[in-house]
């Protein structure tokens, strides 16, 4: 039965109208904080007037030491994260499977900005509902800024340390079709190609085993930050290992291991640092040119917020 609908999901997906090709459309209007796990903190969002890319506001995110929470199906207090990111909500409305897209958006680290890695900096990700995974995410570890696909390896796309202090502007292309007939995938850092993909990213076995509705997530998500912890205390922490283990597209499984499952039950004697993200400029569309907020820039269109 969920052969059957994932085909006729991908049908519907490729009948959906063209979207306009100007200046593309919000992906902050489709999208909505994601209190269901994130901590709710007053500081965690906020929309700010005074540092943008374009136009006259941007968004500001922030997550603190224990920013983590949880709800009957996911709990991030006990899986090692924290995070305080938005998410697309209801599910398929900037993009679906069989659909091709294009996104465009503008971030800023601040130049104080800590790279926790052996812990990982998620700042966006493409889910697909039922399925852990993310088809693709945009993370940070260890002076590497990197766009993973799975668990099945990705591009580096640049330093950490050359990324903080100025606007940085994002455009990618993704194709969600099981059989792409060029790449599935391309990603642009300040208009310079640093990342292509050919294999797929949606396979029937993820179709199959998810409810196959993708939603995009983006802010600043921590994941594993018992390693960065375990790495920087300064007292003794008696603290089970953390095992965590999840299918792969593939088949089989990989497991994931850190120093605690739940690590902010305990006293390092270190805190994680404050990190703060900027956003702006968010965009989907149906050419790069309708979300590639230099090419919006040059020919003088209008900003999305």
């Amino acid at each position: 039965m969920r052969r059957v609908l994932a085909s006729a999901a991908i049908i519907t997906a490729m009948a959906l109208p063209a979207i306009a090709a100007d200046n593309g459309k919000s992906i902050l209007g489709m999208t909505r904080i994601e209190k269901e796990v994130s901590a709710n903190k007053r500081y965690g969002f906020t929309r700010i007037r005074e540092h943008t890319r374009l136009g006259r506001r941007a968004q500001r995110f922030e997550l603190r030491h224990g920013d983590c929470g949880g709800n009957k199906y996911w709990d991030d207090c006990t899986n090692d994260r924290q995070r305080v990111e938005r998410k697309e909500d209801p599910k398929n409305r900037i993009q679906r499977v069989g659909q091709q897209v294009w996104y465009g958006w503008s971030f800023f680290l601040q130049s104080d900005f800590v790279d926790v890695g052996p812990a990982n900096t998620t700042l966006g990700q493409m889910k697909m509902q039922g399925w852990r995974t993310p088809l693709w995410h945009f993370n940070m570890r260890d002076g590497k800024a990197m766009m993973w696909f799975g668990d099945e390896g990705g591009c580096t796309v640049g330093r950490v340390s050359r990324l903080r202090g100025k606007w940085i502007d994002v455009t990618i292309f993704a194709d969600y079709s099981l059989s792409p007939k060029g790449p599935s995938f391309l990603m642009y850092l300040d208009g310079k190609q640093v990342c292509r993909r050919s294999r797929t990213m949606v396979t029937q076995r993820m179709l199959n085993e998810s409810k196959g509705k993708l939603y995009l997530k983006y802010g600043v998500y921590n994941s594993y930050v018992s390693r960065w912890l375990d790495r920087r205390k300064t007292q003794a922490v008696s603290a089970k290992a953390f095992n965590d283990n999840h299918a792969v597209s593939t088949g089989g499984s990989k497991t994931s291991k850190s120093a605690a499952s739940q690590p902010f039950n305990y006293e390092w004697g270190v805190e994680l640092p404050t990190q703060v993200v900027f956003y702006d400029e968010m965009r989907f569309g149906g050419s790069r040119e309708a979300v590639d907020v230099r090419m919006i820039e040059e020919r003088g269109g209008k900003p999305v917020d």
